[in-house]
């Protein structure tokens, strides 16, 4: 049986000459009876222990009987979850707990889904870009059911958005030795910026405008964020 089981019948054949019967119940059982019928209720404290029954008359208690009652607990509490906090989308991230003891298995739930998964006391969560930031949880489960949970809050960090049209302060194309300087809107959730220039072309920045040279050996290429070439004449 398992703690918080209710209503369970044991009984013995009649016994022969017994006008009543005594019970005895393990620790943490309840139920009384003075037939040959009892039925039991297992509180969430009950123990293993053994139930007797014996016939009684006027004369007295006639020998006993005993079953062995095996009370299976339910898992222990799980304790704290291991691995990070914050994420990107995108990432993988493995998790795990402490082993729980009396678990036979594991529930996951991910953070911003409420999906619960069935592993082990470890899981590779795959962040995709869908997810939102929410609560990680664990629990043991076992024959009697699910133990208490222990949770982690992650926080999960949107990536970047698509970027929008680059925009030149000098339209069209652009000769060696001259300056320009692209700008791209601002993206949601972006941070810095990356930009990649064409060849004999230098210039660096981290926000969303960057003013390029373009030297004497300059080439044609193409500009970062957009399939436009970007077309570079000789100045004579």
């Amino acid at each position: 049986v398992y703690p918080g089981q209710t209503s369970i019948t044991y009984s013995v054949p009649e016994i022969a000459n017994a006008t009543s019967y005594t019970w005895t119940l393990p620790t943490g059982a309840t139920g009384t009876s003075s037939t040959n019928s009892i039925t039991v209720d297992y509180s969430m404290t009950a123990v293993s222990g053994d139930i007797t029954v014996r016939g009684v008359n006027s004369y007295g208690e006639g020998a006993v009987s005993t079953q062995a009652i095996t009370v299976n607990q339910f898992p222990a509490a799980a304790g704290i979850i291991s691995g990070p906090d914050t994420v990107c989308q995108g990432d993988t991230v493995i998790y795990s707990v402490p082993e729980i003891a009396l678990a036979t298995s594991y529930y996951w739930t991910l953070p911003g889904t409420g999906s619960d998964v069935t592993e082990t006391n470890s899981i590779t969560v795959i962040y995709g870009m869908g997810m939102s930031s929410g609560n990680l949880s664990v629990k043991g489960s076992n024959y009697c059911g699910r133990g208490t949970a222990s949770f982690k809050p992650i926080t999960v960090n949107p990536l970047p958005v698509a970027v929008g049209i680059i925009s030149a302060s000098k339209l069209g194309t652009v000769c060696q030795g001259e300056s320009v300087v692209y700008t791209v809107p601002d993206f949601p959730n972006a941070t810095s910026y990356i930009w990649t220039l064409p060849d004999g072309a230098t210039g660096t920045s981290s926000t969303n405008s960057i003013t390029v040279n373009f030297s004497t050996t300059a080439v044609s290429g193409e500009l970062p964020f957009e399939e436009s070439i970007l077309v570079v004449k000789e100045k004579h």
